[in-house]
């Protein structure tokens, strides 16, 4: 055998309690694999991190990321609409009653309009959170910088 391709390998020792040492052979005996193979796969896993509950906690990470980026969104969106309907009713005069009817037929004009063209957003893929920037655009060093140089990043700097 050329001893190059050989595989080397190592004798542990170790002592395990009498119910995990049965529960081992039994397993072994029923899977029909040798208790070596299984020793290698759990401390491969182990040692890798590949088993089953760190898959899980990195999947759970990854969706808490998620509904934090969610509840970021809709915090976002409240306070967007919040500005709205300050500003519409700061800017929405009072009518009288006389053209009362007449405001109505042109406000449900210009809703349908304003359901179209959100209808026509949402389809195309267009959201309004992608408009804006999803970091900071620069801390507060960064702006003191800036207009010390003239409102060019790095100006300035050797």
């Amino acid at each position: 055998m050329n001893p190059k391709t050989k595989t080397r390998s190592a004798r542990v020792w170790t002592h395990l309690s009498a119910t995990l040492r049965d529960r081992l052979s039994s397993y072994c005996a029923a899977s029909k694999i040798t208790e070596r193979a299984v020793f290698e796969a759990a401390i491969e896993q182990y040692i890798s991190g590949t088993s089953d509950m760190t898959l899980v906690l990195h999947r759970i990470d990854r969706l808490g990321r998620a509904a934090d980026r969610v509840h970021r969104d809709v915090e976002l969106l409240s306070a967007a609409f919040a500005v709205f309907v300050r500003l519409w009713f700061a800017h929405t005069p009072s009518l009288r009653e006389e053209v009362k009817p007449a405001a109505r037929e042109d406000a449900e004009s210009r809703y349908q309009q304003f359901k179209d063209y959100v209808t026509q957003e949402f389809v195309g893929g267009g959201r309004f959170l992608d408009d804006l920037p999803r970091e900071a655009i620069a801390d507060d060093a960064e702006l003191v910088t800036m207009a010390k140089n003239g409102g060019l990043p790095g100006a300035g700097e050797a």
